[in-house]
């Protein structure tokens, strides 16, 4: 691994300061929108919570998530050559298990185990996309 003056390691590698900068807002989108998310399941238990409030409430965490795309879109446009090839591979790497995970387990529950939540894909997605960022980071450093 090495470092250039103006690089930082961070868990994707090395990362000048526009990255790192970049890498921040995608983190902090990222929380936002999933706070965000579990507030609105915590408010949307409520009664009071219903009509155009309801919407709003149930929508506000999906423009959140629009926000935490569009930051991520940007960290990896603004990447150097490698930060990118580390994050398309690690995106395929996410996508694929994803995609393993929902098919298989398709017919897991035809098999008789229980049903599961439609963001439960999402989340093997977002934890194998993390892992492999982490693993090909250092693989190319």
């Amino acid at each position: 691994m090495h470092f250039e003056s103006e690089s930082t390691w961070s868990w994707c590698g090395d990362l000048t300061a526009r990255d790192r900068r970049n890498q921040w807002s995608y983190i902090l989108w990222m929380l936002t929108w999933m706070l965000s998310f579990v507030a609105g399941m915590f408010l949307l238990e409520f009664d009071w919570v219903s009509g155009a409030f309801g919407y709003v409430v149930a929508l506000v965490p999906s423009l959140l998530g629009v926000g935490a795309v569009m930051a991520f879109l940007r960290f990896v446009r603004q990447a150097d050559e490698l930060q990118r090839k580390i994050q398309v591979e690690a995106l395929g790497w996410g996508f694929g298990a994803g995609a393993i995970f929902m098919f298989g387990y398709q017919l897991l529950e035809g098999a008789g185990l229980p049903a599961i939540d439609i963001a439960d894909p999402a989340a093997v997605m977002f934890v194998s996309w993390a892992l492999a960022t982490v693993v090909l980071a250092r693989r190319y450093a």
